[in-house]
Order: structure tokens, then sequence, then C-alpha cells
């Protein structure tokens, strides 16, 4: 998965401020180049959540950003058992 296919695909935007949202429009206009994108496979269609540092430029690093997006999801009880790995971390490197 590369992360042009996977940005039409994001549903929630964190951030390592703890915030967690839907996007307000399309997705990708809210998505900074080091945001890190973490998915995971739903049937036919992934979820992602795009994780970016609150402070303008600063990359976050990849196994944070699956902490974040995995609480957050718990928080939304999304998981239907316990909480899995995600099928994918895309960064930019």
């Amino acid at each position: 998965m590369t992360r042009e296919l996977a940005l039409p695909y994001v549903s929630f935007i964190a951030d390592d401020a703890l915030s967690f949202r839907e996007p307000a429009g399309l997705p990708c206009d809210e998505i900074t180049p080091n945001a890190v994108l973490v998915g995971w496979q739903c049937g036919f269609e992934p979820l992602f959540v795009a994780v970016k540092s609150h402070l303008s430029g600063i990359a976050i690093d990849p196994d944070e950003a699956v902490e974040l997006a995995t609480d957050g999801l718990i928080e939304r009880n999304w998981f239907s058992g316990e909480p899995r790995q995600p099928d994918y971390v895309i960064s930019n490197p």
C-alpha cells in the first residue's frame, strides 16, 4: 500500500497533543507530508488514521503513531475484541 493509495481511506486525524477527530473535509487537505498513516484492513477496505505532531514541521515516530492511533480507536470502541497490530504503517522517509 502506498501513501497515495492510503490517503482516501483516512477516517481520523490524530496528533501527539492527544487530539483525535474526523477530518473536516477531504482528509488529504489536512494531512501533512510528515504524518504517519496507520491502517487496519477491514474486509475489503482499509481504515487509516493520520498521526502527526501538533508542532508544525516535526516528524512523529512511527511507534508513537501506532500507539496514538490504536488508543484513539480503543476509545471509540472500534475493535470488536482485543486491539490488534495495524496492517499498515506508512511514513515518509
